[in-house]
């Protein structure tokens, strides 16, 4: 999988992980309010920083033993 495909894939995955988790809390907690959506993605977004930091880190681990 390319670099980019991965990318894309990741953060496509963080946004509608995101919807669904906050559709999900709407319908638990009638209340819930909007900003919580803002709080799914700011971690959605830090998740796939440290992903992303990782995979780097070992594809650089890659190119200099192979």
């Amino acid at each position: 999988m390319s670099e980019k495909t991965f990318q894309v894939g990741l953060w496509l995955t963080a946004v509608l992980g995101s919807l669904a988790l906050f559709v999900a809390t709407k319908i638990i907690w009638k209340e819930a309010n909007e900003v919580l959506l803002l709080v799914y993605l700011v971690v959605g977004f830090l998740v796939n920083l440290i992903v992303s930091k990782i995979r780097s880190m070992r594809t650089e681990e890659t190119r200099h033993i192979g």
